[in-house]
């Protein structure tokens, strides 16, 4: 969910979002949309402000029905305020703690769920109540850029490892879901939709961007704050890391990340 993420921060990922995402995940998506009946009614988890609607709206062809979800009505409104919608699409948003709330009713009526940067924040027993209603209704399942425990800074490999993981380490803390699945979650979610009886496509969605590009400081900042969390007698020497990363802006930082699109198979 997008529940503590500021809108700023959400746009600057949104650039590396973009470039990141895969071409063989995005490919079976199209061609699967492409022979689905119109509209092809779309629910978008954890919506934020609405960067997954905007990058996916112009790759569908057919008409859609979007209706966008978060716990955050400010960035619903930024959501719909921006959004990428062609001449018979629609768009709606509910306010809604995903955390809280029973999924399967937001399922009703949905071909196509989407969730960008959602599960590895979730729980593991919350995944499979999310994956048993979504098997249930027999929707498809878009679930991109769901990070998957890589963390590497070019010429600094051996502090990227330890820095790698105690985020790791960090990720599996309890983020309004329960225990998060944080690098956990790809695989959790592969697993949970072949047993259901799911085709899954997959492929990689890595980050790759400088530290001197807007968000990187945010980013790194963030990294060292976890870090230090779990790590507290190494707080110094983790903060004077994070600083002389940022000093040097034309370095090149990557963070691994998995998409993947299902569809089931009868």
């Amino acid at each position: 969910m997008s529940g503590g993420f500021s809108a700023d921060w959400l746009t600057a990922r949104a650039v590396w979002d973009r470039a990141a995402r895969s071409p063989e995940v995005e490919g079976a998506l199209v061609q699967w949309a492409g022979r689905r009946p119109a509209p092809l009614r779309i629910l978008d988890l954890g919506a934020g402000t609405g960067n997954n609607q905007r990058h996916l709206a112009p790759l569908l062809k057919t008409p859609c029905d979007w209706r966008l979800v978060d716990s955050d009505a400010a960035l619903l409104d930024r959501a719909v305020g921006h959004a990428s919608l062609k001449t018979d699409d629609r768009i709606a948003v509910e306010s809604l703690d995903l955390a809280t709330s029973d999924i399967a009713p937001l399922l009703e009526d949905v071909d196509l769920v989407t969730a960008s940067a959602l599960f590895d924040l979730v729980s593991a027993e919350w995944l499979d109540r999310f994956l048993d209603a979504v098997a249930s209704r027999g929707c498809a399942l878009l679930a991109v850029l769901t990070y998957d425990g890589r963390i590497d800074v070019e010429g600094d490999h051996e502090e990227a490892e330890n820095l790698e993981a105690l985020m790791n380490d960090h990720q599996h803390g309890d983020k309004g879901f329960g225990p998060a699945l944080g690098p956990d979650a790809h695989p959790a979610l592969v697993e949970g939709l072949t047993r259901r009886g799911y085709r899954v496509d997959e492929g990689a969605s890595d980050w790759s961007l400088t530290a001197g590009d807007p968000g990187a400081r945010d980013l790194v900042e963030g990294w060292v704050s976890a870090a230090g969390e779990i790590a507290p007698l190494d707080r110094e020497e983790i903060a004077t890391w994070g600083a002389a990363l940022l000093a040097r802006p034309e370095t090149r930082i990557y963070v691994g990340h998995r998409d993947l699109f299902a569809v089931p198979l009868s």
